[in-house]
């Protein structure tokens, strides 16, 4: 992921999130209420590659060679997947009352 540029938003830089993924008040809601958990889940799974990139680096057998990155994308979407460390609903309502 690159820098932000002046005038881009944030979530332009966030990993793509379908629609499957969002709860289903969420999917039911406002396409601001669905844009917030994207960027919610988005930032989540950031997070997550950074820490499944830090907790590899101490096992480099897992990700030397060039098969590493394609470790840590899939242990990376794994937890994601399996409903990450539930940082992005957090966020989600921290975002609403911000917006309120």
């Amino acid at each position: 992921m690159g820098d932000r540029q002046r005038g881009q938003a944030v979530s332009d830089l966030l990993p793509p999130v379908s629609d499957a993924a969002l709860p289903a008040s969420v999917r039911s809601g406002s396409p601001d209420d669905k844009q917030a958990y994207k960027a919610a889940l988005g930032f989540e799974q950031v997070l997550l590659g950074e820490l499944v990139k830090s907790m590899t680096a101490s096992t480099p057998s897992l990700t030397d060679g060039p098969q590493g990155d394609a470790v840590q994308d899939a242990m990376t979407d794994a937890l994601a997947t399996a409903g990450g460390v539930g940082l992005a609903p957090q966020l989600y309502r921290t975002i609403q009352r911000s917006a309120s």
